[in-house]
């Protein structure tokens, strides 16, 4: 992590403005600074002044410099300085054994900390170039309430969350630049997997991006950050807290005051600046923490949302045209909202004049309340680690299905400074014995809020808009459990106990073992998901594999395993699964005869549709962390037709039918027009190329809403029982749900009895035709709930939820659920991988002699 030259202290030098590097202000219409332009802009501003200092802290997904751009008085930003200043808010944040007499000078010495997080959605570029001014106004103003600002608070500016996006955004605005294109959206993501979701990805820490801003948070331990957004065009022009219920219960009430706090004072500076349409309490919860990171880490982790233009394209609105939405009418003066816009001009000057206010008025409170924060985070971070009510930990006991996604959830847990530690001796805990080696989480730690809401099963509020009314949607989802998405066992204790521990600094993947010499080959069960990344890596050396039809007689192996005769070089390739994958061999010692489907390589065709779809995204970063070899096909390549002789099996992301049939329209609600090559999708002659794809044998995988297209254009004995239901009959707007599945089945190969399936506003299948499809999983007669909400749990009782439906001589592989969820839900992971390798199973007979 290199910080950058700083101008020396004391030497006069000119201080260039972005618009003396740039050519133009930011927000100028029509003009989008990309990615260097922006970097090189704050290395000049650093060489410059001495209040300035940019550092890498790493490289994005695609190579791109991350940067953070501090900003503060010369003498806070020495090394020594920062470094000393670091230290300081470190022992804060971790007041274990701090008394009061030391705790009173380290809040007398340090310097708030305030993070402003620009720009993490790409296409919502206005606050990254804010921050270019805002560091330019910093670097040269000499008023009263900046150099109190620079002499109180360390101000540390990520320009952007996502600079691989703005590099995409900005080529793809310049593109269309004064064509009736202009403005328009992209019909690809704006990060090279999940798009929107980069910021839905703030505990499962997956990107290159989410990883690199924990570990710098985690080092700063700031007192408050300013995650700034844009929304949608046609409702208030700007949005702050306080949020609308519900909240987390597990975020410290100082940090939900803070909110309000903090939330007010920026509504108040921008509606006496007279910006018209602020708007407060409005729209958005602060449930998952999906949404924020710095919220259980001691920080205030502020929201903003500006009303978005089209990129760098001013926008016209009439006051009738703004929406009402989720209860609130932009067009009403309310307590929370007295100041409405009237309409007129919208541009990208106006948000990075919103932002910049909102920022100055953000980093003025932090200064002029240095030490209210300072003594608030101290608070914070106390009440956390004296914490007195249960539960005390969470244990993670030796036996565990797949002990390499239990690893990855140990090392989620790190990431995110959650400290993991391991028994040296055996212990008890509420009357259970455990032995040495077993992991847990004790809830008395600095980051213990973080754990308690990772780990514990949630019961999301039953909210609704009016008594009996239909239900408030969550803003995102309503029940989030690590250990039940990812299919790992964790035990809740209640009651404190002692144990002989070590802190697990480092949480190593676990390495397998090998039973027996392999006389005639290996054999891996499946109900580890790098079974599935083994397989894989069989293949492509040019292994034979077979699977089980049934248990292995004499090894006791289920149905699903891989057997792999013996083969010149195989023994090298076992001894690398067992230490890179970390998979179990049993070796094939004797003679054996079973009945088997041999395991072909699939090739496997990927559908992007050109509405930019976050779920494929996701389906691609998982396909290619198990190695999975896969071809994007597009609308055109569908109906282009002859699929069979180019593909075994096509998987259809989660998206709504009107997306995948129609695609882009030739003109978007605003009325305004798209590029004709991205406009349209499968359309009735891509679904009959996908209906004669699977006559002719190839398998066609459909998840969640994708579903309903294929139900119905190809007629399948199958009926979705909540379709048109009321959500006062039926709601479940992303809960955990357990299912029941037959593992028996290929595509149940590796699964437990009772599984659990994130489960957001999917179908739920009957078959018209009881012959006419397999069920494979489905919902218990008994409520399935096992973390989040449902409303009328009657509805889905007994209804399934995985199924194969035979078709010509291929089959349609229907899932109501996203099996691979922001790469969250990792215990259902293997019903993805067995969907995609049941279109390479042949029957066969396995002999060794």
């Amino acid at each position: 992590m290199a910080e950058t030259a700083r101008a020396e202290p004391g030497v006069a030098t000119v201080i260039p403005s972005p618009e003396d590097v740039l050519g133009y202000r930011m927000g100028t219409e029509r003009r989008l600074a990309d990615w260097p332009e922006i970097v090189d802009y704050f290395e000049r501003l650093a060489a410059s002044s001495d209040r300035v200092a940019v550092e890498e802290l790493g490289r994005t997904t695609k190579d791109e410099p991350f940067v953070v751009v501090a900003v503060s008085a010369p003498e806070n930003l020495a090394p020594e300085a920062r470094e000393r200043n670091r230290s300081l808010l470190t022992r804060l944040a971790d007041p274990r054994g701090l008394g009061d007499e030391e705790a009173e000078g380290l809040i007398a010495e340090a310097r708030t900390a305030a993070v402003i997080l620009a720009t993490q959605h790409s296409n919502e570029i206005g606050a990254a170039l804010m921050t270019l001014e805002l560091a330019h106004d910093l670097a040269t103003g000499n008023d009263v309430a900046t150099r109190e600002l620079l002499a109180n608070t360390v101000t540390l500016l990520i320009p952007s969350g996502n600079p691989d996006g703005i590099r995409l955004i900005v080529d793809w605005y310049r593109r269309w630049l004064g064509t009736e294109y202009e403005g328009c959206a992209m019909p690809w993501l704006y990060h090279p997997y999940v798009g929107h979701d980069n910021n839905r990805d703030w505990f499962m820490l997956t990107q290159a991006e989410t990883r690199l801003y924990a570990a710098f948070h985690n080092r700063e331990h700031p007192q408050l950050v300013f995650d700034m957004h844009q929304m949608y065009r046609d409702g208030a022009r700007f949005m702050v807290p306080p949020f609308i219920d519900p909240l987390d219960p597990n975020q410290d009430p100082v940090i939900q005051q803070g909110f309000a706090a903090l939330g007010s004072e920026i509504a108040a500076r921008l509606t006496a600046a007279g910006k018209a349409g602020v708007a407060t309490h409005i729209i958005f919860d602060n449930y998952s923490p999906s949404l924020a990171y710095g919220n259980y880490h001691g920080s205030v982790d502020l929201l903003s949302e500006a009303a978005s233009c089209r990129l760098a394209t001013p926008i016209e609105l009439e006051e009738e045209d703004l929406k009402v939405k989720e209860g609130f009418d932009p067009k009403v003066r309310s307590w929370n909202h007295p100041l409405p816009w009237k309409g007129g001009t919208w541009t990208l000057r106006d948000i990075v004049e919103y932002d910049k206010l909102a920022a100055r008025a953000f980093l003025e409170h932090a200064a002029k309340y240095r030490e209210r924060w300072l003594r608030d985070y101290l608070g914070i971070a106390r009440r956390t680690v004296e914490r007195p009510d249960p539960p005390f930990a969470f244990v993670f006991p030796t036996e565990q299905r797949d002990p390499g996604t239990t690893a990855e959830l140990l090392q989620t847990l790190a990431r995110g400074a959650i400290e993991v530690e391991e028994a040296t001796a055996p212990f008890t805990a509420d009357g259970v014995t455990y032995p040495a080696g077993t992991c847990l989480v004790r809830l008395g730690q600095p980051a213990g809020n973080f754990a308690k809401t990772l780990l514990e099963v949630q019961t999301y509020p039953d909210l609704r808009r009016w008594p009996d009314g239909p239900p408030m949607p969550p803003y995102d989802i309503a029940g989030h459990t690590l250990p039940i998405q990812m299919g790992v066992r964790a035990v809740e204790v209640k009651l404190p106990f002692e144990a002989e521990l070590r802190r697990r600094e480092q949480i190593e993947p676990p390495v397998g073992t090998v039973r027996g010499e392999g006389t005639y080959g290996f054999a891996l069960e499946p109900g580890r998901n790098r079974a599935a990344l083994a397989v894989n890596r069989l293949l492509a050396a040019g292994f034979a594999v077979h699977r089980a039809q049934e248990r292995v007689p004499g090894l006791g192996l289920p149905p699903g395993s891989a057997l792999v005769p013996a083969a010149e070089g195989l023994l090298d390739v076992a001894r690398a699964l067992v230490t890179e994958v970390g998979v179990d061999l049993v070796g094939l010692d004797g003679p054996l005869a079973v009945e088997t489907f041999e395991q072909r390589p699939v090739r496997l065709g990927l559908y992007r549709s050109w509405v930019a779809n976050i779920d494929e995204g996701w389906l691609r970063w998982v396909l290619e962390e198990y190695e999975t070899p896969y071809q994007t096909l597009h609308d055109a390549d569908v109906r282009q037709g002859g699929l069979a002789a180019r593909f075994d099996a096509i998987l259809l992301p989660h998206q709504p039918m009107e997306e995948m049939l129609e695609g882009n329209k030739e003109k978007n609600d605003y009325k305004e027009p798209y590029p004709p090559q991205y406009v349209g999708g499968l359309g009735e002659v891509g679904m009959e190329a996908l209906r004669g794809f699977v006559e002719a044998g190839g398998t066609l995988i459909a998840l969640d809403a994708a579903c309903e297209a294929v139900i119905k254009r190809f007629a399948l004995p199958v009926r979705n029982v909540l379709e048109g239901m009321a959500e006062t009959d039926f709601y479940c707007p992303g809960s955990l749900l357990r299912v029941v599945v037959d593992a028996a089945q290929p595509l149940g190969w590796g699964l437990p009895r009772e599984t659990a399936v994130m489960f957001i506003k999917g179908p739920a299948f009957e078959l018209v035709d009881a012959d006419e499809a397999t069920i494979v999983a489905r919902y218990p007669t008994s409520d399935p709930n096992l973390s989040g909400w449902i409303l009328g749990p009657r509805h889905l009782a007994g209804k399934a939820a995985l199924l194969e439906v035979p078709l010509g001589a291929g089959r349609v592989v229907l899932a109501g659920f996203r099996p691979h969820f922001r790469a969250q839900t990792r215990g259902t992971y293997k019903i993805l991988f067995n969907a995609i390798a049941r279109a390479g199973l042949r029957p066969a007979r396995l002999e060794l002699t």
